[in-house]
């Protein structure tokens, strides 16, 4: 329906407009959190494939940014002295950055893809190619300008450019394991917005508002009152006293819990049950036996397709964290609180052992918060995953949460 630029005929293709047209045609889950390596997860029986989309102007081989890396800066920065040391480093980093994505979504290192869309006058190109690890014991063809390094671990090319910190990969349809799928004539709708006019008076007169079945919110890694991590709780209960007076062993590793601030279920009373308020009156009042105290008990569904049974507990249903008495993992291991911290903490974000977590350190990993969301009239089940920093205290404000400014590009 558009064009890229005014006297231009080389068709606009907005990149999230992508992401979704491909997400439903494909059956997949849009998995995009703002910069994260994957922006579509697809799953074929038991094989998950990680999915890089893109698109830009023009076919010829090119460079096109594929990672950010501003939090990192000033690691990078001590090894500009020396050209090799430096491009390790990037590559290091950019690595760490996709096995971090491979424990999250639960993907293997050698079946993911970039999909990309190049467009000419009037033409679509679809293209795919191979999305590996950088090779970093071979690196080689080094060089530096004012403004870039450049490098290749000779299955494709990388530049990393110093004033935006960022890593540009090299896509041609004749590198490494690189396809191209299909090539087609695009026509543009001379008036695109009558077209869109049109159509809407169409259907308005026949078609229903469209109710989402999808209920979602979100919950800070942080405390809401201190606005940190707190020492001995949250996402370091595994650093508080230990569980029996007197002992002195740790608690478990990972053992963690997600804090629930009470503002939370007063402003959302509806989202972990029907009304929590009511049901935490009636928990306080109950004086029965102990092992029928009413809980709030559900499935949490992890990014990388693995289910645990988790629930809310203590005072005010204010911690959220994995545990059964009753049911066990494929290795025979009762689940317990430390299910949760160990996807979260140690495979996603990897935290080494009984590290203090901090907000800082949270928000160098480029999170802050997490997203949660069910199906509309069911309690049963909850799906987890990463937020960008800041998600938790604009939901409490009803503010949008905003896709990733740099991705956001207007229609010109």
């Amino acid at each position: 329906m558009f064009r890229q630029k005014q006297g231009d005929l080389i068709p606009y293709l907005d990149s999230k407009f992508q992401e979704t047209v491909f997400a439903k045609i494909f059956k997949s889950q849009n998995v995009d959190i703002g910069n994260t390596p994957h922006d579509v997860l697809s799953v074929f029986g038991d094989v998950r494939i990680g999915v890089g989309l893109k698109t830009w102007m023009g076919s010829k081989p090119s460079f096109q940014k594929v990672m950010q890396l501003k939090r990192y800066q000033n690691e990078i920065n001590i090894h500009r002295d020396n050209l090799h040391s430096l491009a390790y480093k990037i590559s290091e980093i950019k690595n760490e950055r996709m096995k971090s994505d491979y424990k999250r979504l639960g993907l293997s290192d050698d079946k993911n893809i970039y999909h990309y869309v190049t467009r000419d006058k009037g033409v679509f190109t679809i293209n795919e190619c191979a999305y590996p690890l950088i090779d970093i014991n071979n690196l080689k063809n080094l060089s530096e300008t004012r403004s870039a390094l450049s490098w290749s671990d000779g299955n494709k090319d990388y530049r990393y450019t110093f004033g935006d910190s960022q890593i540009h990969q090299k896509f041609a349809s004749n590198n490494y394991n690189s396809l191209v799928l299909n090539r087609f004539d695009v026509k543009i709708i001379e008036d695109p917005f009558a077209f869109l006019l049109k159509a809407y008076f169409d259907i308005i007169e026949t078609s229903k508002a469209i109710e989402p079945d999808i209920v979602e919110a979100y919950l800070p890694l942080y405390s809401y009152e201190s606005k940190e991590v707190e020492e001995k709780s949250g996402l370091n209960a595994w650093n508080g006293a230990p569980k029996s007076k007197g002992s002195n062993a740790p608690r478990p590793l990972n053992e963690v819990y997600i804090p629930v601030p009470i503002e939370f279920h007063k402003k959302h009373p509806d989202f972990f049950t029907e009304n929590i308020l009511e049901f935490l009156k009636i928990r306080k009042s109950y004086d029965g036996a102990k092992n029928e105290k009413p809980e709030i008990r559900f499935y949490l569904q992890l990014p990388n397709g693995k289910t645990i049974p988790s629930l809310l507990t203590g005072d005010n249903m204010k911690n959220f964290q994995s545990g059964s008495n009753t049911e066990h993992d494929e290795n025979g291991k009762r689940y317990g609180q430390s299910a949760l911290g160990q996807w979260l903490l140690v495979d996603v974000l990897g935290l080494k052992e009984r590290e203090p977590v901090t907000r800082e350190w949270l928000q160098k990993k480029g999170t802050d918060s997490i997203r949660l969301w069910r199906k509309k009239g069911d309690y049963t089940t909850i799906n987890i995953d990463f937020a960008p920093i800041g998600s938790f205290e604009m939901f409490m404000k009803d503010v949008p949460i905003p896709i990733d400014e740099e991705e956001a590009t207007p229609f010109i």
